[in-house]
């Protein structure tokens, strides 16, 4: 049978990484026969993809439109390190791998200015090591695993991070070419920048003097992600994706209604995605009175907020223990880390992978 085992350890238990520090880790080969080769090749990149599909209006030869699909992709490169842990380039030497398990340690320094991990359906921040066997005339045996870096975002030196939030909203309803009194929602927030394991304290007041019932009130904390694509054109995609949501109602035509609600921060990846030039990020907080009546709108007002990586130190609604953060996966997760062009055979491929992003754990004042 030959090799038993291929994979590949990192010395640290989160496999998360802050730019400029080292990656540190293991090749575990284990076979159950003696094993001939050339040498191990690992290979340690950092890089960015943007891919998907879109249609276009193409002049046929009768002189019509008719539309196409074309595929637009996107791609940024950070670095891209190769060295052999065992052997060398040149495969001069044979190598004999004898029964059992062997380990060989990689390192490698991370550049400063990386962007954080993220991942999604059409692109991705992601950071990986592959170990290749080579094997004199066989094809060669290679394991590939993926691990998170996340770039500090300091909440404290974003100056609106600290900033209270004061939304008020107003709109007035159409009732047999009338106008109605209006519908008032005022929301409220300490501050617009927060860390995963946080929650965001959001305090609602309804004046509803218009004669429509408003059904529930929304609170809905949504990231804002923008894809930049560069070949075969420049085209941009933007997604709207819910990360959290609350709601309350409902309020009387003619009533009122005051209270707190929070929502909760989970485990994200930072605001802006800062050194990636095809990936933006963003989060907002969408609120929405949703009233009775298809033939009335919604109240409806977005409110841009921060998702940091160290919290807000003049903060007093939640304290923060003197513990380091936890490394929690993100919600998003990849199940296959396979590129274009890459063999469907390189282990680890298949594999579940999300990246993780620091947590605190909070104590409430």
């Amino acid at each position: 049978m030959g090799l038993k085992e291929l994979r590949i350890v990192f010395d640290n238990p989160w496999s998360t990484y802050y730019p400029g520090q080292t990656v540190t880790g293991r090749i575990i080969v284990v076979v159950d026969s003696v094993k001939k080769i050339r040498g191990i090749n690992v290979k340690i990149k950092g890089e960015a993809n943007t891919c998907w599909a879109t249609d276009r209006q193409e002049l046929n030869h009768e002189g019509r439109y008719e539309k196409e699909s074309e595929t637009v992709t996107g791609h940024e490169e950070y670095f891209n390190i190769q060295s052999y842990v065992v052997g060398t380039a040149s495969g001069d030497d044979e190598i004999i791998l004898p029964i059992g398990e062997h380990s060989y340690p990689f390192t490698c320094a991370l550049p400063q200015n990386l962007p954080s991990s993220f991942e999604h359906d059409y692109g991705h921040v992601r950071y990986t090591v592959k170990a290749i066997i080579d094997r004199p005339w066989k094809f060669d045996q290679e394991v590939k695993a993926a691990f998170t870096v996340v770039s500090h975002f300091d909440l404290n030196r974003e100056a609106r991070a600290s900033e209270p939030i004061h939304q008020e909203m107003s709109k007035t309803f159409c009732c047999l070419c009338c106008g109605s009194p209006p519908l008032k929602v005022n929301v409220i927030l300490p501050v617009k920048g927060y860390v995963p394991g946080q929650s965001m304290a959001i305090r609602v007041n309804v004046d509803n003097q218009s004669g429509i019932v408003v059904e529930t009130v929304k609170l809905i904390l949504r990231k804002i992600i923008t894809f930049k694509a560069n070949t075969p054109r420049v085209i941009t995609r933007t997604e709207k994706i819910v990360v959290a949501e609350v709601s309350k109602g409902p309020v009387e035509a003619g009533g009122t209604s005051d209270y707190e609600q929070k929502l909760e921060i989970s485990p994200l990846p930072p605001s802006n995605l800062t050194n990636c030039g095809i990936i933006d990020l963003e989060y907002n907080l969408k609120i929405e009175a949703c009233v009775q009546g298809w033939y009335h709108r919604n109240l409806k007002s977005n409110t841009l907020v921060f998702i940091g990586t160290i919290p807000l130190a003049n903060y007093q609604g939640e304290i923060s223990p003197s513990a380091p953060p936890s490394y929690e996966e993100y919600g998003w997760s990849v199940r296959s880390l396979r590129e274009r062009g890459e063999s469907d055979y390189v282990m680890g491929n298949q594999g579940h992978f999300a990246p993780r992003y620091p947590v605190y754990n909070f104590m409430r004042t």
